[in-house]
């Protein structure tokens, strides 16, 4: 089947028509080498106030569904329409008030995606007290609850909600201030009140008070994933999550359908999720939450629900697609309902390997006769998501442009480019921090994105650009060559495509550049029959990837020694793998650092001679 698809022409079949916006770009070359590269198109106004949105579709809408996620013993579909959702918001907002839950004392949500989760984010913004979403790692995995004990330092919450009640028990016990109100849906933490307490409080109407808020008072803090140091608390506004919907809509169209329905597994933790979210209840669309995760044993339930929802956009993490291609393949009769309805799929532009890309692309193909547009952006939780997009057909994976409003100051950095930003949807900053502040900052404003950029054609810079890799990430050998592990990683990736699923590069301080990887079991098995990484044909693939990528990156900065396979997964409790299945770098050549050593001692797989 794989040969099948190999065969596939995609440069001979059609893509599926999607309706893009229009948006250009400037460049301003100045004479040091910077430049200032900015959407040509104006953003179009828009209504900075998160909350009246939410309050009109509910007025204009109110059967209109809003969010649905799977519950109860059975796991069918429960349902919140706007109108619904609004009563419960301003239930819970009025609650709020009525306490005296102020801005000083934000709310703290260690609980997971949920329809109460996202009322007591509305909530917040129309009470006016910020929302702190975390990660359920550091509740439910962690032993020592240090990094929620940061969070809790940081934001010093007046209101805890941990909606499950009993799982959370020790963490709330181990970090809540002594003076925080607990809340919960299900019984477990002593003390707690119970949600129904919120949703069933009696509220006036308040379409007044929503119309006089403030969108650019913060709403939420958004914690980055702290895979540099710490978590940090960015600040983020209404007028930001609007200004990162606008902006994004208007340059993808209707590619990027937020104003119909959408399915999604990202935890608002993490802003990718976090900003579908809000995106769509901005623009009165719909949202199905997804339980299922990119990994082993939890896959099928994503799978199962994209039976269900026929979709015309779906995005995921670079994993998650790898997930969604083995089983693509393995069911034509999924794969032509999956394909029935789509025009695009969204990727962060720093993590699909080109095969990967291609791959699913004659799935596509193979299904229906049509490529669809693989649309990729780029952006972080300081710029409340994407501020770039591939905003026209393009087979090649990069990170686009800057949207209408956007503008990115290319800085010269070892013959690519530094990334600093300016936006609507930009952070003012770090709460409680104004040294971090000040620092993300330069002399003209721009936010330090910390990551490399390039064009794909210096020439033909409306082409767009590709990702480089974090600065971060880079590293110098033994003599003093700088190495950019982003770059590795992903020409790695599609060398190995079937054979390895994720890797990490490694050579700090060394004479020479060596891989540590986890193996990709679907593909193994279907190269073997069986999931052993150490078979011949495993170490014949690897071999020959690794002589290939060497003949055409001959120099000491991308020369391969070695693979080794490492044989247990990445460790979330260890931070080796954020929420949304990226590989931080850094903690795992800290944590495996015996085998890093063997590494460099010369064992693994080294490429043919």
């Amino acid at each position: 089947m794989t040969d099948t698809l190999s065969a596939i022409d995609l440069s001979a079949a059609p893509c599926r028509p999607v309706r893009f916006g229009e948006v250009g770009v400037e460049i301003e070359r100045r004479p040091d080498g910077v430049l200032i590269v900015s959407g040509k198109a104006s953003l179009k106004p828009y209504d900075p106030n998160l909350a009246a949105a939410f309050w009109r579709h509910a007025d204009q809408t109110p059967d209109k569904l809003w969010l649905a996620r799977r519950e109860g013993a059975e796991r069918d579909w429960t349902r919140l329409t706007y109108g619904e959702g609004r009563a419960r918001v301003a239930s819970v907002a009025a609650w709020l008030m009525d306490r005296g839950v102020t801005a000083d004392r934000p709310i703290l949500v260690l609980s997971e995606n949920s329809l109460n989760h996202a009322v007591l984010i509305f909530a917040g913004m129309v009470a006016g007290v910020p929302v702190t979403s975390v990660s359920t790692n550091y509740s439910l995995i962690s032993s020592d609850f240090e990094r929620l004990r940061h969070v809790v330092d940081l934001v010093k919450p007046g209101l805890i909600f941990a909606e499950q009640g009993a799982p959370f028990a020790d963490a709330v016990t181990a970090v809540a201030p002594d003076d925080a109100v607990i809340i919960t849906a299900a019984p477990g933490v002593a003390g707690a009140v119970d949600w129904s307490e919120l949703a069933g409080f009696p509220a006036p109407d308040l379409s007044a008070h929503v119309a006089a808020l403030d969108p650019t008072r913060p709403a939420r803090y958004l914690l980055t994933s702290g895979s540099t140091g710490r978590p940090k608390a960015v600040i983020h506004t209404m007028a930001m999550a609007t200004g990162n919907t606008h902006s994004g809509f208007q340059a993808m169209g209707d590619a990027f359908a937020w104003d119909r329905q959408a399915l999604d597994w990202l935890p608002w933790s993490h802003i990718a999720g976090s900003s579908l979210m809000t995106n769509i209840t901005c623009l009165g669309g719909a949202l199905y939450i997804d339980d299922g995760r990119p990994m082993p044993g939890r896959f099928d339930e994503t799978i199962r629900n994209l039976k269900e929802i026929p979709l015309r956009y779906y995005g995921t993490m670079p994993n998650g697609y790898a997930m969604l291609a083995d089983a693509l393949e393995a069911d034509d009769d999924f794969a032509r309902r999956f394909f029935t309805e789509l025009r695009a799929m969204l990727f962060g532009g720093a993590g699909l390997p080109q095969a990967l890309h291609d791959r699913l692309q004659r799935i596509a193909v193979r299904a229906t006769g049509q490529r669809f547009v693989f649309v990729s952006g780029y952006g972080s939780t300081e710029t409340g998501s994407a501020i770039s997009y591939t905003w026209w057909e393009d087979t090649r994976v990069g990170i686009g442009l800057p949207v209408s409003g956007a503008s990115f100051k290319l800085v010269p950095c070892d013959g690519v480019y530094e990334v600093r930003v300016k936006a609507p949807s930009a952070t003012a900053g770090y709460f409680a921090d104004p040294a971090q502040t000040a620092a993300a900052f330069d002399e003209e404003g721009y936010l330090r994105m910390e990551d490399l950029a390039d064009f794909h054609d210096r020439d033909r810079p409306e082409g767009g650009m590709f990702f480089a890799g974090r600065r971060a990430e880079q590293f110098k050998l033994l003599n003093g060559t700088f190495v950019t592990a982003g770059r590795l990683r992903d020409s790695l990736l599609g060398r190995l495509a079937g054979v390895v699923r994720e890797v990490v590069i490694c050579g700090d301080g060394e004479a020479e550049v060596a891989v540590l990887a986890w193996a990709d079991v679907e593909g193994v098995r279907r190269l073997t029959g069986g999931a052993v990484a150490d078979h011949p044909a495993v170490t014949a693939a690897v071999t020959e990837a690794l002589a290939a990528h060497n003949r055409d990156n001959p120099g000491q900065s991308s020369r391969i020694a070695r693979l080794m396979f490492l044989t247990d997964p990445p460790d979330p409790e260890a931070h080796e793998v954020s929420d949304k299945g990226s590989i931080n770098r850094r903690m795992v050549l800290k944590r495996r650092a015996d085998e890093v050593a063997r590494l460099f001692a010369g064992e693994g797989i080294g490429p043919a001679l």
